[in-house]
């Protein structure tokens, strides 16, 4: 009987501490974070940094000064960067505010692109871009703009949705600029 009381106080203490915990409250902080994830076969897929993080019981993550690199071999290099980030679902997907920059190496059949924008959602797994903001892409020597994007690194294709209008520079006069820098 007096253990079974015991074991019972226990509990109740226990029960009261857990109801004290703010949820709303980040379990750890950090600053100047560094997170590589890796395939099943040990391979790097990509590293997320961050000059300051926020991390939650339930999974979400707030972040400053967010940077998500692709590390795939059979992709060219993704490069996402912003002012701040979340992700409310254990990192399924982020969302990055601010300042978003986005680019991607070239390769022998494209050239390297570099868009930015005011917000946007990763979906790191699929290695998918989107967002519904204006978006500014330049291609080489060509800029395109409009409305809402997405971009499908597997696929190496960017679809713009709306407003779209491309400026193409001639390529003698690419020539001719590049020789006066």
């Amino acid at each position: 009987m007096a253990a079974s009381s015991y074991y019972y106080s226990l509990q109740s203490e226990i029960d009261a501490n857990r109801a004290l915990v703010d949820r709303e409250a980040p379990d750890f902080i950090t600053t100047g974070i560094s997170i590589t994830e890796f395939e099943p076969t040990g391979q790097a897929r990509r590293r997320v940094y961050a000059d300051y993080a926020e991390h939650f019981t339930d999974g979400r993550l707030s972040t400053l000064g967010p940077k998500m690199v692709t590390l795939s071999v059979d992709e060219p290099q993704l490069i996402a960067s912003a002012d701040a980030g979340q992700s409310l679902d254990g990192g399924e997907t982020y969302f990055f505010t601010g300042n978003v920059t986005v680019t991607r190496a070239g390769d022998r059949n494209q050239a390297p692109m570099r868009f930015t924008t005011t917000h946007l959602t990763v979906f790191p797994d699929t290695s998918r871009i989107e967002t519904d903001a204006a978006v500014r892409l330049e291609s080489g020597s060509d800029i395109t703009t409009g409305i809402g994007m997405t971009l499908d690194n597997v696929e190496r294709t960017v679809d713009i949705h709306s407003n779209v209008r491309t400026s193409v520079l001639p390529k003698r006069a690419q020539e001719n600029q590049d020789q006066e820098q």
